[in-house]
């Protein structure tokens, strides 16, 4: 099987002209490994524009500061969850089964450097600015979680609770896996969030 090439390698195997959004997305992807690694605070533009090979003029041409990387991972999550959500609030099937759908493809998202980044990163290194969006994210999550918890009250698909309780405790504990998962263990990080989810709807399914 021919091995992935990684964000980098694929950054370069670009034209060098044109491209920019593939390009902004492959260094945002990167941004967030080094961010997970090292922190984002210990993390600089120059340290960025090193692994790509490109000087930091270059580099503001994508991103014109730290925290504007970490803006556009936020705003990139935030439509992303927004689609996602979306999507499940219009299609078929009882609360319950969007909830396990959404969780699903959110767990998967925290299988990834710029999920585990978007868990670990501390609020502390935002501008105001920055920090607007990184509420207005998290509220576009917890506010479409919950309508399908209530959606699933209300159908009776899901026990009584109140959903932004539960919305909290899944979401802390999805979140939560990025401090502690260690890559040497006995379940893979995907088998673990699945588990997690499992444990989630024992106790809120209404079967």
């Amino acid at each position: 099987m021919d091995r992935l090439l990684s964000p980098v390698e694929q950054f370069h195997a670009l034209p060098r002209q044109g491209n920019f959004e593939e390009k902004r997305v492959l260094i945002l992807t990167e941004a967030a490994r080094l961010f997970v690694e090292k922190g984002a605070h210990e993390t600089s533009l120059s340290d960025i524009a090193a692994l790509f090979g490109i000087s930091k003029p270059a580099l503001y041409h994508y991103a014109k500061s730290k925290d504007d990387i970490i803006a556009q991972i936020l705003l990139a999550a935030r439509e992303g969850n927004r689609d996602m959500l979306d999507h499940f609030q219009h299609s078929e099937g009882t609360g319950l089964e969007k909830l396990r759908g959404a969780l699903a493809i959110y767990g998967e998202s925290m299988n990834t450097d710029v999920g585990r980044c978007l868990a670990l990163i501390q609020v502390s290194t935002f501008s105001e600015e920055t920090l607007a969006v990184h509420r207005d994210t998290h509220r576009v999550l917890l506010d479409g979680l919950t309508e399908i918890i209530a959606e699933g009250v209300k159908d009776g698909s899901i026990k009584p609770c109140r959903p932004q309780i539960a919305v909290f405790t899944i979401l802390h504990a999805l979140n939560g896996m990025a401090r502690w998962f260690r890559e040497d263990g006995k379940l893979s990080q995907g088998q673990v969030t699945q588990q997690i989810i499992d444990h989630f709807f024992e106790g809120l399914a209404d079967y």
